[in-house]
């Protein structure tokens, strides 16, 4: 096979011209073709001779068992998510296959009693997820059937998990139309994924009201964390998002210069992306705003900390402004650059997208043309306990079963596996208690 790959690689084309754009696809399209081809290969190769059988835990062989429930996770940042789930999971003795496209993922070794293999990435991934054989197949990774990710005719019911409170206006187009149920956290996620199904044609998905999976952990932390004794407006996270329209692209050197001048310790969260894409800009902020007694730059896996010890958020359009709001009941100065639409579902929507309406609910919205005036807000913004209410209002409204997502996210599994019907409703008694 590789032979003749080479052979038709080395084979000279006359008059042919590809721009790069189709070359990129046409190349991606004969990459996965072959890996499916090799591994599909590889695969009948492990069950006829049994060969596999002499490899306890390979993914090769585990995606020929048949499992009740197979998870598939991206990587490490997600585990947050899962880790819920996998627990009730283990607990209910459910047979579950955990594969990862991340070896330091924590779920390849944090629960027992269930099976986990690392799958590598790219194509090879997406030709063992091809393969698999299970009743329900439960991922955060958007775009079944319609690029790499490809449904299993072996699987009977592919679930989406919706892993943030926003809108998912902002994801590509199609990302979620071919899921069969999509788990998501408060009415406003329905009115756009129904709205789009409306106006395609596509078929109706089950839409499970289940809540935020990873709020169960993170409330969980918050309830067993010591409380600390602040200062309102002492301690300013900067957490902005990364790319040509974060805060730190933008408005870098100045913004934390006039940060940087007032009584305040600051800490700087830069997008874990941006250490990816732009890690020159990140090491020159740094050598011009080194840690200081009131400055410190944080770049840990989990942003808890930082969270939890600071009293007001600036950023930009970012889900962690809603995880920072509805976790720690403090507010967020949003500085108001415009999202793309073009290219994703929020092009098609005749409205704005959630969280583009509800930032004065969460604290301040500003124009860039308002920068200069930020720091003006610091003051007093952290002692202004209106804020604190609407966004408990937002999150009883928005976020369905806080705290608490993922056992009724596990009714609905278990009547999927069964074969049965199930309504699942939001959980209210968290915030009758938080109230």
């Amino acid at each position: 096979m590789t032979a003749l790959l080479e052979h038709a690689l080395a084979t000279p084309v006359v008059g042919l011209y590809l721009d790069p754009g189709t070359g990129s696809l046409l190349f991606s399209l004969i990459a996965g073709v072959v890996t499916t081809v090799f591994y599909s290969a590889k695969g009948l190769y492990y069950k006829l001779t049994g060969a596999a059988k002499g490899k306890p835990g390979t993914a090769e062989q585990s995606v020929l068992d048949t499992w009740s429930v197979i998870i598939y996770s991206e990587g490490a940042r997600y585990y947050g998510t899962f880790k819920p789930l996998l627990a009730q999971l283990a607990r209910a003795r459910i047979k579950t296959l955990y594969l990862t496209s991340d070896i330091n993922d924590p779920g390849l070794t944090a629960q027992a009693g269930l099976t986990s293999c690392f799958i590598g990435d790219g194509h090879k991934a997406w030709a063992l997820l091809a393969r698999i054989r299970a009743d329900v197949c439960i991922s955060t990774t958007p775009g079944l059937d319609v690029m790499q990710f490809k449904r299993s005719k072996r699987v009977k019911h592919y679930m989406h998990l919706v892993h943030a409170p926003t809108d998912k206006a902002f994801n590509r187009p199609y990302s979620f139309d071919y899921f069969d149920s999509v788990v998501i956290n408060g009415p406003h996620q329905e009115r756009t994924l129904r709205f789009l199904e409306q106006l395609r044609g596509s078929r109706a998905k089950q839409l499970i009201m289940g809540g935020c999976l990873y709020y169960d952990d993170l409330v969980s932390q918050l309830h067993n964390r010591s409380p600390e004794r602040t200062t309102p407006g002492q301690t300013v996270l900067l957490a902005p998002t990364w790319g040509r329209n974060g805060l730190l692209s933008r408005h870098g050197s100045k913004l934390l210069h006039a940060l940087a001048q007032q009584d305040v310790r600051l800490i700087i969260r830069p997008h874990p992306q941006s250490l990816v894409s732009e890690p020159k800009l990140i090491e020159g902020l740094q050598a011009l705003f080194p840690d200081s007694a009131r400055l410190e730059w944080d770049f840990s896996p989990i942003p808890f900390e930082a969270m939890a010890s600071s009293d007001v958020m600036i950023s930009d359009i970012s889900g962690v402004i809603f995880d920072y709001a509805f976790l720690f009941e403090k507010p967020v100065i949003t500085v108001g650059i415009e999202p793309v639409r073009e290219g994703t579902e929020a092009s098609d929507l005749p409205y704005d997208p959630w969280e583009l309406t509800v930032l004065n609910d969460i604290g301040l919205r500003l124009t860039e043309q308002d920068l200069d005036q930020l720091t003006d807000y610091l003051p007093d913004l952290a002692r202004d306990e209106r804020f604190k209410h609407t966004i408990r209002a937002l999150r009883a409204e928005y976020v369905v079963n806080f705290g608490h997502a993922a056992s009724p996210i596990m009714e609905a599994i278990k009547a999927l596996i069964e074969d049965r019907e199930t309504e699942i409703r939001p959980f209210a008694a968290f915030e009758r208690q938080a109230e």
